[in-house]
């Protein structure tokens, strides 16, 4: 099994590497964790995202509107989408952007084949040239952002699964009952295995019993996919996890990162040279490790927009 960190394993490994010593009154466990946090915005998610290796991409499909505006999900990074696309029955009609600029050239009622699959973004939300087209849903991709990183302590553990399709409930028993748990929650629900993805999340519990073990009963039509959870999941609060949601070969440059700006703010300079050194091996590293996911397999490159493409321009796709 891959050796997956928990914040309480990267808490001591950074302890380690800084020599910080255990003394709260320095370095409290929460200041290491705030530093892990702004690592990992600043030194670890741009690597991720440079390697366009889809790591964090997840898809949601929104039901249509009259108005045709979506707003971008508030747990994108950046607030922006990787990709969009409209959906009616079994196929896909391809999205493609226009500048706010470029709107002038365009009508709110239009209906040609050409414009129907346009769409601006203004703030937060994506706007369809034209509300005509027929389709059932928008597929939205985005990165989801990580969530901050906690000790094992402020999540449950899943010790038990059980379905009610009659009731249309999912009940979820946790061995352990995270800290600031109370009933009214919102919860995650983040796997315990290698990528440690968040597998659901922003649930809104039916009900929720607390004592020496905890219950959970959430709605089965607000599960994504109530088969990817298994027993050894972790519960968490909305937007927290136990385990850093990102490929577990990355995890040991988080650690490194963050050391790197604990020595920086402590002024050892000397240890935050060797540090440096070490992290600029290890990002090189860890970058071949993640990068090109299906080795055999190169990424087929096919023209979205140009004139080679402008013959299935308007085409659907499945």
């Amino acid at each position: 099994m891959a050796r997956v960190l928990t914040g309480d394993k990267i808490i001591a490994s950074i302890r380690k590497k800084t020599s910080i010593p255990d003394d709260p009154s320095e370095f409290t466990d929460e200041d290491i964790l705030d530093s892990v946090d702004e690592e990992m915005n600043t030194q670890v998610l741009d690597k991720l995202l440079k390697l366009h290796a889809e790591h964090l991409v997840i898809s949601v499909d929104v039901p249509r509107n009259e108005a045709g505006e979506y707003e971008i999900p508030y747990r994108a990074i950046g607030n922006k989408l990787r990709d969009a696309s409209l959906i009616s029955g079994g196929t896909s009609y391809e999205l493609s952007q226009v500048s706010i600029g470029s709107l002038p050239d365009y009508t709110n009622d239009v209906s040609t084949r050409s414009e129907l699959d346009l769409f601006y973004i203004e703030n937060n939300k994506l706007k369809l040239i034209s509300p005509n087209r027929s389709y059932s849903s928008i597929r939205i991709r985005y990165y989801i952002r990580p969530s901050y990183l906690t000790k094992v302590e402020e999540a449950g553990i899943i010790s038990s699964l059980v379905q009610d399709t009659v009731a249309g409930t999912l009940t979820v028993t946790i061995s352990q009952v995270g800290k600031s748990f109370n009933s009214s929650s919102i919860f995650d629900i983040v796997g315990k295995l290698t990528p440690n993805k968040i597998k659901n999340f922003d649930l809104t519990p039916v009900s929720f019993t607390s004592g020496t073990s905890g219950i959970l009963v959430f709605n089965l039509a607000d599960i994504s996919n109530v088969d990817d959870i298994i027993v050894g999941d972790y519960v968490s609060l909305a937007e927290e996890t136990p385990i850093p949601n990102i490929p577990t070969e990355m995890q040991p440059l988080l650690v490194q990162a963050t050391a790197v700006s604990i020595l920086e703010s402590m002024g050892d300079f000397e240890a935050l040279a060797r540090a440096e050194k070490r992290m600029a091996e290890m990002s090189a590293a860890t970058q071949f490790l993640v990068d090109d996911r299906v080795e055999l397999a190169p990424k087929k490159i096919r023209p979205r927009h140009g004139t080679l493409n402008r013959g299935s321009r308007n085409g659907g796709r499945s």
